[in-house]
């Protein structure tokens, strides 16, 4: 399809030229206008703010990249539209997080992180056990051998943005980096340190 009007095409075209890697910016804005709010109702009826508002929150700030993740991945021959698609990747990453939280009693380290990272500057009383995890973990990274990986960690959860974590496309543009590979550096040396952190502890 040849218009340049990208709000009068269909999702699925739209997600065609994504996946061709043509007009992909354009393309995506669209699709992150139109279902931005469908995510964002998900992510909420799925992960309690009172609970675990710092995933919830985490989740949200990141459903940009899980659009256009889930517009790449997209297949039409299944016969569901892109929407439905969309919606079950969001939904079962949710519960996949929540199942996976309820298997493993095991400390969750990012979300010590991200919760020391957002309240430690506004709460004198922050737990001495956020606080040795955080810089545990921080550590580790600076010393990793894979330079790399001490820069993603110092940027998410030290320069971070606004009192929060640095959101990965801003790191992904520093380390001149695709937003996946940023993330699966990020994971595959986090479940490094979190076994290393939870056999010491």
């Amino acid at each position: 399809m040849k218009t340049n009007n990208y709000y009068e095409m269909q999702d699925e075209d739209l997600v065609l030229n994504i996946q061709k890697g043509e007009f992909t910016e354009a393309c995506l804005d669209v699709l992150i206008e139109r279902h931005s709010g469908l995510c964002i109702d998900l992510i909420n009826n799925y992960v309690s703010k009172h609970h675990n508002d710092s995933l919830r929150q985490e989740l949200i700030q990141e459903k940009d990249y899980q659009i256009y993740n889930s517009a790449l991945k997209y297949k039409s021959d299944k016969g569901s539209k892109f929407s439905t698609y969309l919606g079950n990747e969001i939904k079962w990453k949710c519960l996949n997080i929540y199942n996976s939280q309820k298997r493993k009693p095991s400390i969750p380290v990012e979300e010590h992180m991200i919760n020391y990272f957002s309240y430690h500057s506004k709460d004198k009383n922050t737990n001495e056990e956020d606080k040795e995890i955080f810089s545990e973990v921080i550590k580790q990274a600076s010393k990793h051998p894979d330079k790399r990986v001490g820069q993603i960690f110092h940027l998410r959860y030290i320069e971070g943005q606004k009192n929060n974590v640095m959101p990965w496309k801003h790191i992904s543009k520093k380390l001149n980096m695709s937003i996946q590979g940023c993330i699966n550096i990020h994971d595959s040396a986090l479940e490094f340190f979190k076994y290393k952190i939870n056999k010491e502890i």
